[in-house]
């Protein structure tokens, strides 16, 4: 492959059920060519300011949350909201939602049942009453009401996960949000989550060119998600989130009874 060529990579990702994939085909600074008057022709950086970086290392994490939730959690799953009574201080907050954490951890044990979960505390710091969000595995209703009762400061509030695409950007966008991070603890996960990684090739200029977006064989595209763009520098960029057709969502429970 010719020298000038070597810098554009094409990312591709798969769900370890095989249910979503992402595509990505951009430009690596990286890879940039050794000689300097070919990077000097190819990459000046003079657009890149401190906010379009943020921007950027913002935009790397939500993708790494979103392949998470896409990994290790499936429709049906919780996701809870722990509130409090009062108004405690931020150190008690991430004393007591360890505590609860560990009982819930018993209550999936008791089951022979892995507990994955993703995990953060907000508000902090700032306006508002802190309070703190987990995803979880779902099991039965009693399972829930113990759950519920090992939070014993406040409400736990139980929406099902979507399971789709969708649902893990929006809430993976959530957490990564500037004024949603700035007065949140860090993100906490589970050490048996499953962790897929995208796998990186090399393609032509012509290839990272090509605007058109192809879903592969037996996938939709999502279209709300998918898009082709420059980058600040000039450089193209395209993004393309696929899910499967050929199946129909199952919660997991629904795939238990099958097992």
């Amino acid at each position: 492959m010719a020298e000038e060529e070597m810098a554009y990579k094409r990312s591709r990702w798969e769900s370890q059920d095989g249910r979503f994939r992402i595509e990505k085909k951009y430009y690596s600074f990286r890879a940039l060519p050794l000689r300097p008057e070919i990077r000097e022709k190819r990459a000046k950086r003079q657009n890149v300011t401190r906010e379009t970086q943020a921007a950027v290392n913002r935009r790397l994490r939500a993708e790494k949350l979103s392949r998470l939730l896409m990994d290790n959690f499936a429709a049906g799953d919780w996701y809870l909201t722990c509130t409090y009574r009062e108004h405690p201080e931020a150190e008690n907050v991430q004393k007591d939602f360890e505590k609860f954490k560990r009982k819930v951890r018993s209550i999936y044990r008791k089951k022979s049942t892995p507990m994955k979960y993703i995990s953060v505390l907000e508000n902090l710091t700032g306006a508002g009453r802190p309070h703190g969000h987990i995803i979880l595995p779902a099991l039965s209703g009693e399972e829930l009401e113990k759950i519920k009762k090992a939070w014993p400061h406040g409400n736990v509030a139980v929406k099902l996960y979507g399971g789709h695409v969708t649902d893990a950007e929006r809430l993976a966008d959530y957490y990564t949000k500037e004024k949603i991070a700035e007065h949140a603890g860090r993100l906490q996960t589970s050490k048996n989550l499953i962790r897929t990684e995208p796998k990186t090739e090399t393609v032509t200029k012509s290839e990272a060119y090509k605007p058109e977006i192809q879903p592969p064989k037996g996938y939709c595209i999502i279209k709300e998600l998918s898009y082709s763009t420059y980058t600040a520098e000039g450089y193209p960029l395209t993004i393309a989130y696929f899910e499967q057709v050929e199946q129909k969502t199952q919660t997991r429970g629904e795939r238990g009874k099958e097992t």
